[in-house]
């Protein structure tokens, strides 16, 4: 059980608390439908984490699964609870019920900085006014792409400026582009499936890009929208006839959180 305050980063936090590094990334993961740790942390914010560590004979191997987090983000309060059908399965949903997976990612990158948004840009190269209409992620060559939702591929393959690029097929018209790939992932290929989550390629500096960095485009009808901004419908929530194995396995994981948070807040105050 750990609880932390941000003063500069996720990782810095982690750091000074004792967080094992892969808890983090779950952390992120678990929130980032809701908050984009890119852009969205502020100082003060603070979470509070509640997770397995894995033992044998005694002396502890790795850290495990989140079984229970709270993050409180500009003041809102975001909470996410483990619950599974049995010891391999599962999801993370609020105390309500209500998932906390999104129907697409919040980033396709686990960690970086955003370099260029959504909006009119002066183009390095073209040395013109253009408008952006995606997002581009500074990031070293080799950093892991993951689509940001399930899809099938409709292309991989070498467009002029883009360089390397894969583009995906989601549902309801959506397609999301991924460019200046270093090189595209394993089986990326037009027609097969991908899921969320899953690397279709490496972070590089190909076709017209100054450095290596990821081009993003989400398009909904052909018409580009703001990845960054726009809302992101959620999974489903926990079946009405799961609500009571539901809320007898959470309970007792929500009323530590409201204990360890309580804790929390006297020792930062």
């Amino acid at each position: 059980m750990k609880s932390g305050e941000i003063r500069s980063s996720l990782f810095a936090t982690a750091d000074e608390i004792g967080l094992p590094d892969g808890v983090a990334v779950q952390l992120a993961d678990i929130f980032g439908g809701d908050i984009d740790f890119h852009r969205d942390l502020r100082k003060g914010d603070r979470f509070t984490v509640i997770y397995e560590t894995l033992h044998h004979q005694g002396r502890p191997l790795r850290s495990g699964r989140i079984l229970a987090a709270e993050f409180v983000n500009d003041g809102r309060a975001l909470r996410a609870i483990w619950f599974g059908e049995d010891a391999g399965s599962g999801s993370y949903y609020a105390p309500d019920g209500k998932s906390l997976r999104k129907a697409f990612l919040r980033s396709p990158l686990e960690f970086s900085r955003v370099t260029s948004g959504f909006k009119m840009r002066f183009h390095p190269l073209l040395k013109t006014w253009r408008a952006h209409k995606g997002v581009d992620y500074g990031a070293p060559t080799g950093t892991r792409v993951r689509a940001t939702g399930d899809a099938v591929v409709e292309s991989a393959g070498w467009i002029n400026g883009y360089g390397n690029v894969v583009t995906l097929r989601h549902g309801g018209g959506i397609t999301t582009l991924y460019a200046h790939l270093s090189r595209i992932g394993d089986g990326i290929r037009r027609g097969a499936r991908v899921g969320q989550g899953d690397v279709i390629g490496y972070v590089g500096a190909t076709g017209w890009a100054t450095g290596p960095h990821l081009h993003y485009e989400f398009r909904v009808g052909n018409q580009h929208r703001n990845p960054l901004t726009i809302v992101f419908p959620s999974a489903d929530p926990v079946p009405a006839a799961r609500m009571a194995a539901f809320r007898a396995a959470t309970e007792p994981l929500v009323a530590q959180l409201d204990r360890l948070q309580g804790t929390a807040v006297a020792l930062l105050e």
